[in-house]
């Protein structure tokens, strides 16, 4: 790996399908928890992708989220992710996705570089 500073921010607009909502009538038409995740763990793959080897990706290993505002349907979310450690094939990254100016979740997550063939085996 290089010695730059490995960041990536990623948007997405917050659809129907992406809300809490979606998974049941007992919850908010807002972002949903796993959408904020999903969008904050593809920010952290594209921030080190240019470093891994041919084949490899990066999976997910660990995450903590705190989910602090609710965002609605049609709102642009956007994750900005930085790794902020490497060891070995380990990343640990510090992610915080906005809704325009609000700062609406924190994640802190750890991924690890794989062979994508180990996994599609697996599968």
């Amino acid at each position: 790996m290089t010695e730059h500073e490995r960041t990536a921010t990623l948007s997405r607009e917050v659809t129907v399908a992406d809300t809490a909502a979606a998974w049941g009538a007992d919850f908010p038409p807002a972002a949903s928890t796993p959408f904020v995740l999903g969008l904050g763990e593809v920010a952290c793959h594209q921030a080190v992708a240019g470093d891994l080897e041919e084949g490899e990706i990066t999976v997910g290993t660990a995450a903590r989220i705190e989910h602090l505002l609710p965002s609605k349907v049609g709102s642009q979310l956007t994750a900005h992710a930085r790794l902020i450690a490497a060891s070995g094939r380990r990343f640990e990254f510090e992610v915080e996705v906005f809704d325009g100016d609000e700062l609406v979740a924190r994640i802190a997550h750890t991924r690890a570089a794989v062979l994508r063939q180990r996994i599609t085996d697996r599968l």
